[in-house]
């Protein structure tokens, strides 16, 4: 059980708009609920590659304690996982396999696509708990891209929601089909994705887990805030009995064969034409717009990748900041940092909506 403020379990059931493999399905939704108030915000956090809901939770429980010096209302916070991470990937475990192996059978690739992931997150912003909310989006990572496909290849008459409120971008990994091969987003997507298919997958338990991951300590989990990398061990991992009788091991959520295509530049890539709309739409009829959080080491997203990102927004992002000290994995490495950050954002989208109440 997370520790206070302790948010309430929901899981939900999604009709996807469009398919996972080749076939409409419909998928569990493993979601955090965390009610504050009758009126306000509605915050939507969304995570990044072989992250899980649950990481949010130092951010939101610093976030909740900034209340008092808030120039802003929250209504509530959500935390949800992707269909193939996290508690929701157990959730959907048989739709997950059975699709996996049609694809090998019928040729086609039958694991989770960003545009599975687009298709889902439209269908949560559909849901009836968010109906007549003023949502604001936070995504880190590889979840941009889901929101920005999901506000434009998928906004259509037929969609119950509107656009939200505003959206929050942390360490956005978008490309564009200009990407050079030397750019470190590809390097370091190339890598990953070799790295993830050979990379270890089956520990004795979670004890197990955690001391690898530590290791030396000069590994990447070696700079996680201490809740952060106890939170993913335990809401990342999952115990397996073996059918061919090799007893229980423990093993990522997110099955690495799963984990792997989503770290190819194709993964991440978005037209610039989209980014320019989602960054339109969300300045009209008194949204707030859309703002940027950047890591202050540059790991994967160079300068360069930067000034690319703003240029196809058209230069209408609408405040930028930075977390000092921090890398990519920004929620995992900074959670207070970050809070704080995005307690200042909150401040600029919430003022006029207050001032509306």
């Amino acid at each position: 059980m997370l520790p206070s403020p302790t948010p309430e379990r929901h899981v939900l059931n999604l009709k996807l708009p469009t398919t996972l493999g080749k076939d409409t399905v419909t998928l569990q939704c493993s979601a955090l609920r965390y009610p504050v108030s009758n009126r306000g915000l509605t915050l939507l956090f969304t995570h990044g590659i072989t992250g899980h809901k649950e990481e949010y939770h130092p951010v939101i429980t610093r976030l909740l304690r900034l209340r008092d010096s808030a120039n802003y209302d929250i209504r509530e916070l959500w935390s949800i996982d992707f269909p193939n991470h996290g508690e929701t990937a157990t959730l959907n475990r048989a739709i997950l396999e059975e699709r996996k192996a049609r694809g090998v059978q019928e040729g086609f690739d039958g694991t989770c696509t960003p545009a599975d992931y687009a298709a889902y997150l439209s269908a949560f912003l559909s849901s009836p708990p968010l109906r007549g909310h003023s949502v604001v989006g936070i995504a880190h990572s590889g979840s941009c891209t889901a929101w920005v496909h999901a506000l434009t290849k998928l906004a259509n008459p037929t969609i119950a929601h509107k656009h939200p409120h505003a959206l929050v971008l942390l360490e956005p990994t978008l490309m564009f089909p200009s990407l050079s091969p030397t750019d470190p987003r590809s390097i370091h997507g190339a890598a990953n994705v070799r790295g993830a298919l050979a990379k270890r997958d089956r520990w004795s338990s979670r004890a197990d887990v955690k001391r690898w991951l530590v290791g030396s300590g000069k590994g990447v989990w070696a700079k996680w805030d201490k809740r952060a990398l106890d939170l993913f061990v335990e809401y990342a991992f999952e115990d397996v009995t073996s059918p061919a009788s090799e007893g229980t091991y423990t093993t990522p959520t997110l099955r690495k064969d799963e984990e792997s295509p989503l770290y190819t530049c194709l993964a991440h890539t978005i037209d610039p034409p989209q980014l320019a709309s989602v960054c339109t739409l969300l300045n009209e009829d008194g949204k707030r717009g859309v703002h940027v959080i950047w890591a202050e080491v540059e790991e994967f997203i160079s300068k360069t990748a930067k000034a690319e990102i703003l240029d196809a927004a058209e230069h209408r992002i609408s405040t930028q900041r930075t977390i000092k000290g921090a890398g990519h994995l920004v929620p995992q490495e900074k959670p207070d940092e970050l809070a704080d950050g995005l307690h200042d954002v909150l401040g600029v989208i919430g003022k006029n909506l207050r001032a509306a109440l």
